[in-house]
């Protein structure tokens, strides 16, 4: 093996050791779409165009509803991660590639949604899989 082909070997031994350690692989995705979409996790018919538009419509899941507001998991067309909050046909959305996400919408609490509640998050109430209230 010559000098060049020595070092090409080492550049992609460390590349390997590198991707093992990352795991290489795509952002987590949360469990809640490792279900098949159901009839009762389609976003309302009219919700807010411009929130609509930027998601993958196979992609919404129905996490709660409480008090006029429903509570969407979904992906973007970018395959980020959005948190969807409806009332009526009025939507808003936060997304991100990193999890978790937290917004407020309808002017009520403060929402976050995650797999699992981070360890530095202690002031949070879990409502329903994947989604938790600041308390």
């Amino acid at each position: 093996m010559n000098s060049s082909q020595g070092k090409i070997a080492t550049f992609i031994g460390c590349a390997l050791a590198v991707c093992a350690l990352t795991s290489c692989s795509a952002p987590d995705t949360l469990a809640v779409f490792d279900q098949p979409q159901s009839d009762a996790d389609t976003m309302p018919a009219g919700a807010t165009p411009t929130v609509v538009e930027d998601l993958d419509a196979d992609t919404t899941r129905l996490l709660w509803t409480d008090a006029g507001l429903s509570y969407y998991a979904a992906l973007s067309d970018e395959g980020d991660h959005c948190l969807v909050i409806v009332d009526d046909l009025k939507a808003v959305s936060g997304c991100s590639s990193n999890l978790p996400i937290t917004m407020q919408g309808g002017g009520r609490a403060t929402m976050m949604l995650a797999d699992n509640l981070p360890d530095e998050s202690a002031d949070w109430t879990k409502v329903a899989d994947h989604l938790w209230r600041a308390t």
